[in-house]
């Protein structure tokens, strides 16, 4: 898995924006040399349509769905499968940062996670030098 997030430049329905991040991952595998793809995704109906077990009824989809079967005939084998959303935490926590960051188009902005030991500022107050009456809380 190559963890990355991206915000579209317009507004869209769901169901492109669902076709936009499989073709956007599509096109990142196909540029660094990736021969068997696999991809996931939570929507079933984009899944279904790609596999062929769904006809595309909406006129606005078709071209998403066609840019996708060409991309996927790309590789030497393309799997799709579903990936229920509660089990899909990490994808939905990118696609949150993209769709909160709206960055402009042809914007980047880097974005460092790490993980950190919890800190227990109820033991760090209470072993504290600092007397309670001095802290400040502000509003």
């Amino acid at each position: 898995m190559i963890p990355h997030a991206f915000s579209l430049t317009k507004s869209c329905s769901n169901n492109i924006s669902e076709y936009n991040a499989l073709l956007i991952g599509i096109q990142l595998a196909e540029e660094i040399g990736v021969r068997n793809l696999e991809a996931y995704s939570d929507s079933k109906l984009i899944i279904n349509q790609v596999c062929g077990e769904y006809e595309v009824r909406h006129e606005d989809l078709v071209p998403y769905h066609n840019a996708t079967i060409i991309m996927a005939e790309k590789f030497e084998n393309f799997y799709i499968d579903h990936a229920p959303r509660q089990q899909n935490a990490y994808t939905d926590a990118l696609a949150s940062l993209a769709a909160s960051l709206a960055l402009p188009a042809g914007a980047t902005e880097k974005v460092l996670v790490y993980n950190h030991e919890l800190y227990c500022y109820k033991f760090a107050l209470k072993d504290s030098k600092i007397p309670r009456r001095d802290l400040q809380v502000k509003s």
